[in-house]
């Protein structure tokens, strides 16, 4: 008999918003899994593919939430003895076999069980409800280790590669013990990349889903009456709004995904956090780049490669071109390289757009 799932811990996550429409553009907006969405679509379709893809969205959210107290997601990371096979949801195997591909893709760079060190730095409930300026010292949880310690103290040779030995089978999911699952690197673009891809079978028309910067395109622009979607890229979400440092793309289809250590920053204990940790350290990733979008055939390959090249730093460019990723870089002081693969793209605006 499975084990009855009963937390008593007080709710951390951010429930959604209704869609707002916009019926004369085909657009929706709202909020879910803890940040905005945007959806575009053909006017005539657009209720139907709003309510499709918050139903999707639901979906993701009770399956992989770190912030939901009854998601599977928590289950996983909370059942006794560490490493029991839990019985989920398909929406959670697959949004696991997404985050361990991406970690085996880039060599554990992008690593789905930084979910200890990320509570360790305070980033313990969705965003919207953190203490930006907390003063407690960031220690990791007592569930997790023997006693609270500096996340830096953590042997990071015993936690480094632990993602491989998480074993997901057609209907379990089971973690070793001291590591905790946290998709937030892959999830949102998982969630971008089924959401389209619903709409798609279920509608037969043309959409782009927007979940926090990840965004897919499903379905022919051509059927919009153009030959791209015109998209704005911004740093943060100040950047979005009229006035804002923008800048302009058009995607043709498949994926693009933005990883920055601009947004979603705080304070613990007198140290600046982030929500991009370097596997290799156990601390938010400092090198030189701030924000790196990039394009993938879907959301979560782009998500992968922008997410990977933030904490390889120095390394990212060569790492990127080698692997003929099209990417652009901001580095600390907003000075932008790209990608050859990006200039050839044609996605951005402007004149002179060069490496």
């Amino acid at each position: 008999m499975s084990p009855t799932r009963a937390l008593a811990h007080p709710a951390t996550a951010e429930a959604a918003s209704a869609p707002v429409l916009d019926r004369a553009h085909g657009s929706a907006t709202w909020r879910a899994l803890g940040t905005y969405v945007d959806v575009r679509t053909t006017p005539d379709a657009l209720s139907p593919v709003a309510a499709l893809v918050a139903d999707v969205l639901d979906e993701v959210d009770h399956a992989c939430s770190r912030f939901r107290e009854d998601s599977d997601l928590t289950w996983v990371n909370r059942l006794e003895p560490a490493g029991t096979p839990v019985a989920v949801s398909p929406v959670l195997l697959a949004a696991v076999r997404v985050a361990l591909e991406a970690a085996d893709e880039t060599g554990g760079l992008v690593d789905p069980t930084l979910g200890a060190l990320l509570v360790a730095g305070g980033y313990d409930c969705t965003f919207t409800r953190l203490a930006l300026d907390d003063q407690s010292p960031a220690t990791l949880p007592a569930a997790t280790v023997a006693a609270p310690v500096e996340p830096a103290a953590v042997d990071s040779t015993q936690r480094q590669g632990g993602w491989a030995a998480i074993v997901v089978t057609a209907t379990t999911v089971s973690v070793p013990a001291g590591l905790w699952l946290d998709l937030g690197a892959t999830g949102k673009a998982f969630a971008a990349d089924l959401a389209a891809v619903a709409v798609e079978e279920a509608f037969g028309v043309p959409v782009v889903v927007g979940v926090g910067g990840d965004v897919r395109v499903a379905g022919s622009p051509h059927e919009w009456g153009g030959p791209a979607y015109d998209l704005v890229l911004g740093e943060t979400l100040a950047d979005l709004e009229p006035g804002g440092v923008q800048t302009r793309l058009t995607l043709r289809g498949g994926g693009l995904a933005t990883s920055s250590t601009v947004a979603r920053r705080w304070r613990r204990g007198g140290r600046q956090w982030h929500h991009l940790l370097d596997p290799r350290t156990g601390a938010p990733a400092s090198g030189p780049w701030r924000t790196v979008t990039a394009l993938g055939q879907t959301a979560a390959a782009a998500n992968t490669a922008s997410t990977a090249a933030v904490v390889l730093g120095d390394d990212a460019l060569p790492w990127l071109d080698e692997r003929g990723v099209a990417a652009r870089l901001v580095d600390r002081s907003g000075s932008v390289a790209r990608t050859p693969a990006w200039v050839a793209s044609g996605v951005e605006h402007g004149r002179g757009i060069a490496s």
